[in-house]
């Protein structure tokens, strides 16, 4: 009887702890926040969060997919000290502003994994978009005009127009993109669940 006994109150403590486990970690994890002692749980968070922009996002996540997956079809890559010299040009332009990266990040919601990935997507669709753009002089010329008090204030006519040709083959390679993007997410198997 006494062995009986010592085995209850042993199993019973076990119950008691993986309970107050079970507790602990719905109260911690089960819901994103408690309001007066009320718990928001995840599962209504993500549904709204859903309701609120999930096609939006879900969009994007579909187009980023088949970007990169063109990418690897076509061989498109970046080594990290190409990643890093573009981040060294974005940075380089964020300082002419007045601004570090860090607060151009912070503003954006973005992190550095975030920036490396977009430079890279930029890369692909600059690349498979190339052969679709033409920069004029008259365009770097307007360029440089309309954006002179955000170029850097000590660079010569060559470096100024090295940066309208980059930044306006980025534009026409983005325009390009959408096009190509929109006809690529149109003709892909998407399923939606």
């Amino acid at each position: 009887m006494k062995n009986i006994n010592k085995m209850t109150k042993i199993h019973l403590g076990i119950l008691i702890v993986i309970l107050a486990i079970a507790g602990y970690g719905y109260y911690k994890y089960w819901n994103v926040a408690v309001v007066n002692g009320k718990g928001i749980s995840r599962i209504d968070f993500i549904k709204t969060m859903e309701r609120a922009g999930g096609k939006q996002t879900l969009d994007q996540m579909v187009q980023e997919t088949l970007i990169l997956e063109e990418g690897r079809k076509n061989n498109i890559k970046m080594d990290k000290t190409e990643i890093d010299a573009e981040i060294v040009k974005v940075e380089e332009r964020i300082k002419a502003q007045g601004q570090t990266l860090e607060t151009a990040l912070v503003s954006s919601g973005m992190t550095k994994a975030d920036l490396e990935r977009q430079i890279l997507m930029q890369k692909i669709q600059t690349t498979l978009a190339a052969n679709k753009t033409e920069i004029t002089q008259a365009q770097i010329d307007e360029f440089i005009k309309t954006y002179k008090t955000q170029l850097p204030p000590k660079a010569t006519k060559d470096e100024l127009e090295k940066i309208a040709r980059e930044e306006l083959t980025v534009q026409a390679a983005k325009t390009a993109a959408t096009t190509w993007v929109a006809e690529l997410t149109k003709n892909a198997k998407v399923v939606m669940k």
